[in-house]
């Protein structure tokens, strides 16, 4: 809001610049504004070219298009993107599980014991029977075998690649397309130097009440149980699957590179089960939102941005500190660092992006949106809208992140001693590619940047090149890949028998406020979850939590905590979803 600055007593006796051009007989003025006028002309002739050359080398440096994205995509499909997908009405369960007090105790106490088991991966992990930091993952399972008897009695448990839990319940019907519920039960780890800033210890499980504490409290161990306390229920009231169900539980999901979990379990599930193999696969994500613009709102993660980790390297002669050059090694990385920076990627909104087609169902379902989203999605478009996006942009960090491929400078390693100049310095970058742009995209405008700081530099330049240390030369700047990189993800669709289902499912079980109709709307997912492995095995992928998304705190944090209610919100949810998908007659 803005507000006007009237001026104060002081600033009123100030002249305005109205009163201090000249006015009558002061002939010390017109000489010094002849000096001004002259001083400003010879300014622009003497830096005139520089600064024009200067804008030349910052038009050099921006980001140019090398792809038509339009081309990536069906002109129809673009056309419904482009609109709110039609609502299917509310679908409810034959059985609601309406937890007594005593029930609700036992399923908190069950969450609370999984997060006291600190099943931390790391970047650096060694295989599971080697490395023992491993080994709490062992009492999680042991954990699971204990808590929850019966559903592994009933299902055929395989340990895929020893640490990845794959549980199947096998249907009466075979030709059935099974059902996926994804979770992982590692976390990010709780550094100990962090221990004394935790309100309570961060593998503690504390219960305040209202929140169970602690890593993983959040991400993810209340999907992974509430899905075994859910079918464990099914299972004691005699529930006999006619469509296979499938958990699936990922131990590395936090790493960078998380291959020895589903990149194991996802393979193994294709040749078991064939391309296009399963009915849905529904994993971690964003939730539900009771005022989405003033109206509730449920936002599953229905595309997910594309993923690219680069390590940039620049090597250098070294050498005395007491001699050193006009830019050091760790110079000339901050020098491609800031280019990074300062040329970002476009800020762009297209319907390639769900969070498009959210933005078009608030249009149609909510009261509140701002006026200038409304002008704007019905002036802009029909395949790009840019000054909404800039809007959107400045709003925060976080909605900046939906509108664009970011670049996240992470790490940084160079030197050894304080006297001694570094040879090679060793940069981490994250990239979070949009709807619209490619891995190829992505590293044309990196290399741009990347060979002209070394051609400043008189360096040579690798980009991508996988060339080993010793054809580098000693003098170079070096770009590789970490890891795979991964393309945007394919767009879920919204329209179907099983968009039906799973939205139909929302609506019965997570309705809005006072039993409000709560919208289900496509949405996008800025990180990367376990799903991407699936891509081959259903269209029908779902970043889906299943509880308030104001439900978790501090996620990968000091402070990790969730809220209980949450917690019971998704036990109804998978509760749910399991019995309507085994209910489900449509398209497989």
């Amino acid at each position: 809001m803005s507000e006007k600055l009237e001026p104060t007593s002081a600033s009123s006796s100030l002249p305005l610049p109205s009163q201090t051009f000249y006015r009558g007989r002061n002939p010390s003025v017109r000489p010094k504004i002849l000096l001004g006028i002259l001083f400003i002309l010879a300014t622009l002739v003497n830096f005139g070219p520089s600064l024009k050359s200067l804008n030349s080398l910052r038009n050099d440096l921006a980001f140019e298009e090398t792809e038509n994205w339009l081309d990536k995509f069906d002109v129809g499909d673009l056309q419904d993107w482009s609109k709110c997908p039609k609502q299917p009405k509310a679908l409810y369960p034959n059985t609601t599980w309406s937890l007594s007090d005593e029930e609700k105790k036992n399923v908190v106490d069950t969450y609370s014991r999984a997060v006291q088991i600190p099943t931390e991966s790391f970047d650096d992990n060694g295989e599971p029977n080697e490395d023992p930091r491993w080994a709490p993952f062992f009492d999680f399972q042991a954990y699971l075998e204990d808590t929850f008897p019966l559903a592994h009695t009933t299902a055929k448990i395989e340990y895929i690649n020893t640490l990845g839990i794959l549980a199947t319940f096998e249907g009466t019907d075979p030709s059935l397309k099974p059902l996926l519920l994804m979770s992982h039960y590692d976390v990010v780890p709780a550094p100990k130097d962090t221990y004394d800033r935790w309100t309570h210890p961060p593998f503690s499980g504390y219960n305040d009440g209202t929140y169970i504490w602690g890593r993983g409290a959040g991400d993810d161990k209340p999907l992974l149980v509430a899905q075994w306390e859910a079918i464990t229920n099914l299972l004691e009231n005699g529930f006999k699957p006619r469509r296979t169900v499938i958990f699936s539980h990922g131990n590395d999901e936090e790493e960078v590179f998380a291959r020895r979990g589903q990149g194991h379990i996802a393979p193994f599930l294709e040749e078991r089960y064939g391309k296009d193999g399963l009915l849905m696969v529904i994993d971690e994500g964003s939730g539900t939102i009771d005022d989405f613009y003033g109206a509730p709102f449920a936002i599953p993660g229905m595309g997910e941005k594309g993923y690219m980790d680069i390590v940039i390297s620049v090597g250098t002669a070294g050498g005395h500190s007491s001699v050193p050059p006009k830019h050091s090694g760790i110079g000339i990385a901050s020098e491609v660092v800031l280019a990074l920076e300062n040329n970002p990627f476009p800020t762009k909104l297209t319907p390639a992006s769900p969070f498009l087609t959210s933005l078009q169902c608030a249009l149609a379902h909510s009261p509140d949106v701002p006026k200038k989203y409304s002008k704007l999605l019905s002036s802009e478009g029909p395949t790009s809208y840019p000054e909404l996006a800039e809007i959107i942009a400045k709003e925060s960090l976080q909605r900046k992140a939906l509108v664009g491929t970011t670049t996240a400078v992470d790490v940084i390693h160079g030197g050894s001693k304080v006297n001694s100049l570094p040879e090679e310095v060793n940069t981490l970058v994250n990239f979070r590619i949009d709807f619209t742009e490619s891995i190829n995209s992505t590293q044309h405008h990196i290399n741009k940047l990347a060979s002209h700081i070394a051609k400043q530099n008189g360096l040579k330049y690798f980009g991508f090149e996988k060339k080993d240390k010793d054809q580098l030369g000693g003098k170079y700047i070096s770009i590789d890949l970490l890891g795979l990189p991964l393309e945007p993800a394919p767009r879920t669709p919204a329209e179907g028998g099983v968009w039906d289902l799973f939205a139909g499912t929302v609506k019965a079980v997570l309705p809005g406020p006072n039993g409000e109709e709560r919208i289900v709307t496509p949405y996008t997912s800025t990180g990367k979850t376990d799903c991407k492995m699936y891509y081959n095995l259903t269209k029908n992928v779902y970043r889906f939590m299943g509880s308030s998304a104001s439900a978790s705190f501090a996620a990968h944090t000091v402070d990790e905590k969730f809220a209980i209610e949450g917690y019971l919100q998704i036990i109804r949810w998978v509760h749910a979803i399991i019995q309507n998908a085994d209910a489900y007659t449509g398209e497989e």
